[in-house]
């Protein structure tokens, strides 16, 4: 060996050390992240808001609302997964429980144990729900299962007016359905207090001229949120920036629902599955 050989054999033996190092931290990250986003999925937030919804008539003040959305019962998300967040929903004793779509992942079948599950909740003013994309491989089916089976009031485009002076309305999904915001608001007096209720938060564009609390589900909060990176939106959302939680568009609030269960893939990272208590508030 030369002497340039020998001198440049020490460096050449830091380098690959160097890479070594590197790769193993490189691939315990990977396990670790691997590991979190497996376990996250079963970690459900529990989240909690005072909501002004204007108009709200006083003695309605307090009303305890809760949402459920994209539960997407199938092979990706346990019924354990599902049965937990029903639970949290029903220990909060709410008056209303209204559900934001994909209720199944794939088959329409997943409908009837997705049903049964809803069967602790037991809320004064009933459980309201609207179809998401994921459910219209049989539209009909899912309607007709959820209302026989656990007594959910399916708005497709219609509305109903739960207490003096307080409405829901729902529309048909934005992607599969065919929405209808004229059927879905009619008769509906301007003074009146709404909540608004679509699948894909899109559909608040539908409302932006009236005061009114809308809620949506449909993106999982991007379920994968790698920090430094964008997150992923589903289909249906082009131009359309919120991902989660509260937005305000012109007179509407909008809350976007990170929701229930996985789609894609059973992995979550930093973006867990919530079910949330809205206790609305007079302006």
């Amino acid at each position: 060996m030369n002497f340039a050989e020998q001198s440049n054999s020490p460096k050449l033996t830091r380098r690959a050390a160097t890479r070594q190092v590197f790769l193993r931290l490189c691939a315990g990250v990977a396990a670790v992240t691997l590991a979190e986003g497996l376990a996250e999925p079963f970690l459900i937030e529990a989240r909690t808001f005072d909501a002004v919804l204007p108009n709200l008539p006083p003695a309605l003040e307090g009303l305890k609302v809760v949402q459920l959305t994209d539960p997407h019962r199938g092979n990706l998300t346990p019924d354990s997964v599902i049965e937990a967040a029903v639970r949290q929903a029903a220990a909060w004793k709410p008056d209303l429980v209204v559900l934001t779509g994909d209720y199944v992942r794939w088959d329409a079948a997943d409908t009837l144990p997705f049903a049964k599950l809803l069967a602790m909740l037991s809320p004064r003013l009933g459980i309201i729900g609207v179809l998401g994309n994921h459910d219209y491989q049989n539209p009909d089916w899912v309607s007709s299962l959820l209302t026989e089976h656990a007594g959910v009031t399916m708005l497709r485009n219609a509305n109903l007016e739960l207490a003096p002076g307080l409405w829901v309305s729902g529309i048909e999904d934005t992607i599969k359905g065919m929405p209808n915001t004229d059927l879905a608001l009619k008769d509906i007096p301007e003074g009146d207090a709404l909540l608004f209720l679509t699948h894909n938060p899109v559909g608040v564009r539908y409302v932006t001229g009236r005061p009114c609390i809308a809620l949506s589900g449909h993106t999982h909060g991007g379920q994968v949120r790698v920090p430094g990176l964008p997150p992923h939106y589903p289909p249906g959302m082009q131009g359309f920036a919120q991902i989660d939680g509260w937005g305000t568009y012109d007179k509407a609030q909008l809350y976007v629902s990170r929701g229930i269960g996985c789609t894609g893939y059973p992995i979550r990272l930093n973006c867990p599955p919530e079910v949330t208590l809205f206790t609305l508030r007079a302006a």
